[in-house]
This record gives structure tokens, C-alpha cells and sequence, in this order.
């Protein structure tokens, strides 16, 4: 299995999760944002029953698992009925500011959950559960990707964790890949879109980056 981009702290796999996951040994602590749909066709994601596939495989390489959601109450119980290995142990809030879905009612889609299973890392008060960012509309324009998340967000989730090694099945924009080598750690990643793979090999490249794109 070869990456299509490798380093001293990353390595990044272009291929179905599904098919690449058996071959990952054990991580530290999986931290992804997988591209749910419902039933639309949505690249290789026909319905959300492949994302909880692929979950179910990546909760197998570690005891801990940070999963991004939706705040819709359909999308709390699916992202919580597809993870049975781990217990369901809280949940983390990322305030964004810039907001591509259309609202549903009087409130915005500006609220993500991210759901944490298995055992967290305790006794670190100085880690807050909630975060506030900017920069995701130029991080779309620049990845042509509707929905990546900001390098400090990542960050804001993988620091408690670090040095270890951290795992994201669903690379996207690569955010979890670069925060991970910015905090000396290492990182994981598997995206299937090749357009992708090539972005965020062209991110990784630059070095350290911790800013978003202005």
C-alpha cells in the first residue's frame, strides 16, 4: 500500500477507507469529519450506510474516537447509533462563522457537535469543550471543498492527545493532518478524491501552516 504523500509525521492514502483501514494498525485517536449525505449522490458516497461502515472499521484502531456531526436530532442518533464498540462519552461544540447549508427554521446550521467516544483525556482543564473560528469561506474557495474545517480547529481537538498518533479516514481539506505535524505529532490520513489528495499534499508542502488562507 503506497501513500500518495508521506513525511516524517504524515502519511496520507488515496483509496476507499473502507478498503485501507484493515491494513492501519493501532492509533492513538481518530478524529474526522466524515461527509455524511442522505441518499443523495454525493461522489463516493451514495448514503450515510458507508460512512457508518467506515466508522465502525476506524473505531476498531483506537480508544478514542472525535467524530464530527450534525446538530440535527436525526444526525445526533445516527452518529451515535454507528459507533457501538465505544461508549458515547460527551460532546464538543465548534462555532463557525461562515455557513454554506441553507437554514431549516429561524436558527442557522452554525453550530457542529463533535461527538467523543471512548475513554478522553482527562485531568487537562485548561481545554475548553466549545471553540469559535473564522476562515472556513476562503478555505472552501481555495480547496474546493463545501465544508473543511480550520487547521486551529483541529488543533483545538488533537492537542490533548498529542504527541500521539491520530487517525482521519476522511482527510478532506487535510486540517487534522497538518495540525498533528504543527504540534509534533503524527498523523494518518485517507481521502478518495485524488483532486483532494492533491490539495492537501500542496498544503503539506508549504511546512508549518497555522494560519487560514486571508
Amino acid at each position: 500500500m503506497n501513500p500518495f504523500y508521506a513525511d516524517e509525521a504524515v502519511t496520507l492514502y488515496h483509496g476507499d477507507c473502507r478498503e485501507i483501514l484493515p491494513s492501519i494498525g493501532k492509533v492513538d485517536v481518530v478524529i474526522t469529519d466524515p461527509p455524511y449525505s442522505s441518499g443523495r449522490a454525493e461522489e463516493e458516497f451514495a448514503a450515510t450506510g458507508n460512512v457508518a461502515v467506515s466508522l465502525h472499521l476506524a473505531s476498531e484502531l483506537a480508544p478514542t474516537m472525535l467524530v464530527f456531526g450534525t446538530s440535527s436530532g436525526r444526525g445526533i442518533e445516527f452518529t451515535r447509533s454507528t459507533i457501538r464498540r465505544l461508549p458515547h462519552n460527551r460532546v464538543l461544540a465548534w462555532h463557525r462563522s461562515y455557513v454554506n447549508s441553507p437554514a431549516a427554521g429561524p436558527w442557522r446550521w452554525d453550530l457542529v457537535l463533535i461527538h467523543v467516544f471512548g475513554r478522553g483525556s482527562f485531568g487537562r482543564p485548561e481545554y475548553s469543550s466549545f471553540m469559535s473560528s473564522n476562515g472556513t469561506r476562503s478555505l472552501a474557495i481555495e480547496m474546493e471543498h463545501k465544508s473543511p474545517v480550520p487547521v486551529g480547529v483541529m488543533a483545538w481537538l488533537y492537542e490533548p492527545f498529542a504527541p500521539g498518533v491520530v487517525l482521519d479516514p476522511f482527510a478532506g481539506s487535510g486540517s487534522t493532518l497538518i495540525a498533528a505535524r504543527n504540534i509534533g505529532g503524527k498523523a494518518i490520513g485517507i481521502e478518495i478524491n485524488e483532486r483532494h489528495c492533491e490539495r492537501i499534499a500542496a498544503r503539506l508542502s508549504q511546512g508549518v501552516l497555522t494560519e487560514e488562507p486571508a
